[in-house]
């Protein structure tokens, strides 16, 4: 059997969204863009969200499909309410189960914010899964490469750029880990996040060795001996 014309078209929607907002991250080159951010970002999300689906029985359709289509009109400032609207366009010309399409639009419509202040996980179960890989990954090793690659830190020098990620990480992230609405999603972040800042840390520690000082400027340190990040 071949791939579902449905994978294909939120494929190629979310590529198309992804082109257009490097393009304009990039203004002034002509040629090949330095980096393809949200494309990158997208295809991140989409194995996530396959992986928790498959540790929580979510549907494995409506993960996909809104994992694809999550940041499909993120230009917009209510994304995710303009996103549902358009999924619901795209899926219904599609070979997609029609029965499924609004449990994708919900998702996609739930899945914004990085952190959440509710302590009851998100439902349906497919919202929280979306939720869930979206904010993973902004987390991690993986997360810190992103994020030197964007245009957003253009211009900066390396301490800036690591002042720029630890400040994001210790004040948005660090709620992001406490927002995570299932369990294998928990597990996920809790890991990444340590692997997070152990990247900062010993990024830190070869520019104190050239001579930058970071007097309180971070709360989290490794040990001395510290000869390397756990595989669990």
């Amino acid at each position: 059997m071949g791939e579902r014309a449905w994978r294909g078209v939120c494929r190629a929607a979310a590529a198309a969204q992804a082109a257009e907002e490097a393009r304009q991250a990039w203004p002034h080159v002509t040629g090949a863009l330095p980096f393809d951010y949200r494309w990158e970002h997208v295809t991140q999300v989409v194995g996530l969200a396959q992986r928790l689906g498959r540790a929580t029985g979510a549907d494995a359709e409506v993960v996909e499909a809104a994992a694809w289509l999550h940041d499909v009109r993120k230009e917009l400032p209510s994304h995710g309410q303009a996103g549902a609207a358009a999924a619901r366009v795209l899926l219904a010309g599609t070979d997609f189960p029609p029965e499924k399409v609004g449990a994708v639009a919900d998702a996609i419509r739930l899945h914004v914010g990085l952190y959440r202040s509710a302590n009851a996980p998100l439902e349906p179960l497919e919202a929280a899964v979306l939720w869930d890989a979206d904010k993973l990954s902004k987390l991690g090793a993986q997360a810190v490469m992103l994020t030197l690659s964007t245009a957003a830190v253009q211009g900066m020098d390396l301490v800036q750029r690591w002042r720029y990620i630890t400040e994001f990480v210790e004040t948005v992230l660090s709620r992001t880990v406490t927002s995570m609405n299932t369990r294998p999603g928990r597990r996920m972040a809790e890991r990444r996040y340590r692997t997070m800042l152990s990247v900062l840390s010993l990024w830190a520690r070869e520019m104190r060795e050239m001579g930058v000082e970071f007097e309180g400027e971070f709360t989290f340190e490794i040990p001395s001996d510290y000869d390397g990040m756990s595989e669990e």
